[in-house]
């Protein structure tokens, strides 16, 4: 059965809010399974919180280094079989192409307690972690074959993608449901949703479920109470870099000390992007203080790089998640309802296929059956396109 649109409406199931990795990979899901499913976009795909991630598939070992296995370590325990299926063409969305690394490292220093936290990692999390290195310096991560690296490194089961290649792919199998509106776009009393564009007649959406995931944006919904969580992430560019490296430092906490990814900028040179600890913690240091802690970090794990001929930026960027008793992080996916709005928050990039499937099984409770929708009202409406990195931003101020 297919949803007639009529005059300036548009009937659909699913009104999906917000088009970062859990809006694109629910409306994938959604529309495969026959439901009639229409994405709406204020901004560029993937704004804010998705693009500013390191695209890291999280195994658990990152929960892990506190001792013991908790919640948020055996929720995303299963995501990188998940993820790897897709980027190999076998999963249930076809990534390939989207692959940045095959593993995320995680390194201990010589430091004892540092030591002590990847020993009981790898203890925990034997399936997810394979101690290498030895003798020569060929199983190592290739940025360390050219520094001095004194300690000790495990491969973890956590492939890195890149983002945007991710959110290209969603979006490109699914243009013709994905819309930009001028400004946020909010339910009114009978659920309508207006459409609006400079360039087009005003349009009525009337879903019969919508979903918010859009992040910080669903404080449009006064019931849907979150939390923000804020970063100061670092980047790194310049001849002094020793080559491409994945890895999270391991200090004393249940925080990686230092979370290393490596991306290409839009002219092909390398970027370093830094988080862990060092991201936590910055929020409390303005730009020259977190430049010159990441300085230090750098120059403390890695002495035998030249780092005077690197160029570094900041920017800050805030995790928005369903709120949590003490502001911790959520352990998974939170939906939240009132009637037939749901509020979806993933909690990180690597759960976006799980919060897709509970929303699934949230609607077959509301009785939401799968129908195509007509948008041909649609055609010609405008697209969203795809987020910039951080790091190709022209508002990005270089030391």
């Amino acid at each position: 059965m297919t949803i007639k649109a009529s005059n300036n409406v548009v009937r659909v199931d699913v009104a999906i809010i917000g088009g970062g990795i859990a809006g694109l990979w629910l409306l994938d899901r959604l529309r495969k399974k026959g439901y009639g499913a229409l994405l709406i976009e204020s901004e560029r795909l993937g704004t804010g919180q998705t693009i500013c991630s390191q695209g890291i598939i999280h195994g658990g070992a990152k929960y892990s280094l506190r001792g013991s296995v908790g919640e948020s370590a055996k929720m995303v325990a299963t995501m990188p079989a998940l993820w790897r299926r897709c980027l190999h063409g076998e999963g249930e969305i076809d990534l390939r192409g989207a692959l940045l690394a095959e593993y995320q490292y995680l390194l201990a220093t010589r430091s004892p307690s540092s030591r002590l936290v990847a020993f009981f990692a790898s203890k925990l999390l034997r399936s997810q972690m394979e101690r290498v290195g030895g003798v020569g310096m060929n199983d190592y991560p290739p940025a360390l074959h050219h520094a001095a690296f004194h300690g000790t490194a495990y491969r973890l089961d956590e492939p890195i993608v890149d983002v945007a290649t991710v959110l290209a792919m969603l979006a490109d199998r699914h243009r013709d449901a994905i819309v930009l509106s001028d400004g946020p776009a909010v339910p009114s009393g009978d659920g309508a949703i207006t459409l609006r564009h400079p360039e087009r007649p005003a349009l009525i959406v009337r879903p019969a479920c919508t979903i918010f995931a859009a992040g910080a944006g669903n404080t449009a919904l006064p019931w849907a109470a979150l939390q923000l969580r804020p970063l100061h992430m670092v980047l790194v560019r310049g001849l002094g870099l020793p080559g491409p490296l994945f890895a999270h430092f391991v200090g004393n906490s249940d925080v990686p000390r230092l979370t290393v990814t490596t991306h290409c900028d839009a002219n092909g040179h390398l970027v370093w992007y830094l988080g862990g600890g060092l991201a936590e913690d910055g929020v409390e240091r303005d730009r020259p203080e977190q430049i010159r802690a990441a300085r230090r970090e750098l120059a403390t794990l890695l002495p035998s790089v030249d780092w005077s001929r690197t160029q570094f930026a900041t920017f800050t960027v805030k995790r928005a998640e369903a709120l949590q008793p003490g502001g911790v992080r959520p352990p998974g996916p939170v939906l939240c309802r009132d009637g037939r709005v749901i509020a979806a928050w993933p909690t990180k990039l690597t759960m976006a296929p799980l919060l897709a499937e509970q929303i699934e099984q949230t609607l077959g409770t509301l009785g939401v059956r799968p129908r195509l929708a007509d948008l041909r009202l649609l055609m010609g409406w405008p697209r969203p396109e795809v987020a910039i990195y951080p790091w190709d931003r022209e508002d990005l101020e270089w030391s």
